[in-house]
């Protein structure tokens, strides 16, 4: 893979029996051992298109340093999502007021896909709604956890929108064999973080990549393990901090947002976790509970969402 700044700059350049020649209307690629020349009409305002389309002819891997700005909205959208995705999230947005003029708000930006795609969504609505808001992608990073987080700190920046991380040692605590919900208080503690951040830069809300799954599953899981019917809402105040918490995936499937990541290679953070797989997991198991059922009903996930509406405003 090479990482450019513009198309321009490949200009001459070789790459194994493709020879280029870069003007700011066209792109000629000569390939040498078949003696063949291809043109492709290009422009500076559609570099993305046209990477795709050297991709496919040469299998050049091209990265843009940055997206150019007129580009952002084509690369984010794609193609095929407007139903499974924009749509829901759109839903769910305008039926809790998600979003105001003048609204400072958090992402926090874990590094897994649904993140992602979450900022990827506001970013979105940026660029098409009226509404006047400011964004902040915020990365809360355990240093046991290993991974580098370089890679989604390149993909925010190249979407004009720098990350902010924050180190933290929580390994001390979560892995202690006495802490029965290790889950829970890693959410709990990240979050605290989160907000101490948002005060000190006056952020008044914080999104979250909480999907339709993580709903029914936190409900389901309070149902049988703690015997009440708390749930995840899509929209809340915390009167202790001050901000409010938006999920804007609330009415999306995580199999919609694994398909996104796939299509546009969202730079997943690798979840070194051992809790995240673990056969005692309660998440994982009401999970495949879940999954059992939906072979029968494809829907179970939105029957039981519409099921527990009333529990959500």
């Amino acid at each position: 893979m090479i990482k450019i700044n513009s198309l321009l700059e490949l200009d001459n350049y070789l790459f194994e029996n493709f020879l280029f020649k870069i003007s700011p209307t066209e792109i000629i690629i000569e390939n040498k051992k078949e003696k063949c020349v291809i043109n492709i009409e290009f422009s500076l305002k559609k570099q993305l298109k046209a990477i795709e389309t050297i991709e496919k002819l040469t299998n050049l891997k091209i990265k843009l340093n940055a997206i150019p700005d007129e580009e952002i909205l084509s690369f984010i959208e794609n193609k095929g999502f407007s139903k499974t995705l924009w749509n829901p999230i759109g839903k769910a947005m305008h039926e809790y007021n998600m979003i105001e003029e003048g609204d400072r708000v958090a992402v926090g930006v874990s590094g897994g896909k649904d993140s992602l795609t979450v900022l990827n969504a506001l970013i979105r609505i940026k660029k098409i709604s009226k509404v006047n808001f400011e964004i902040f992608p915020i990365h809360i990073h355990p240093v046991e956890e290993g991974s580098k987080y370089e890679e989604i700190e390149d993909y925010c920046k190249n979407l004009g929108y720098p990350l902010q991380v924050f180190e933290t040692t929580l390994g001390d605590i979560l892995f202690d064999k006495t802490i029965k919900n290790p889950c829970f208080l890693c959410a709990r503690i990240r979050r605290g973080l989160l907000y101490r951040v948002m005060k000190e830069q006056n952020i008044n809300k914080l999104a979250l990549g909480h999907h339709k799954d993580d709903i029914v599953e936190t409900f389901l899981l309070n149902v049988f393990y703690q015997g009440n019917m708390n749930v995840m809402k899509p929209m809340y105040s915390s009167e202790e901090y001050g901000v409010s918490v938006i999920r804007p995936l609330a009415y999306v499937e995580e199999k919609d947002t694994i398909k996104y990541a796939k299509k546009l290679n969202l730079p997943i953070l690798i979840n070194e976790c051992p809790y995240e797989t673990s056969d005692n997991s309660r998440r994982l198991k009401v999970k495949n509970i879940i999954k059992a059922i939906g072979e029968d009903n494809p829907e179970i996930r939105s029957v039981i969402l519409n099921s527990i509406k009333e529990l959500l405003d």
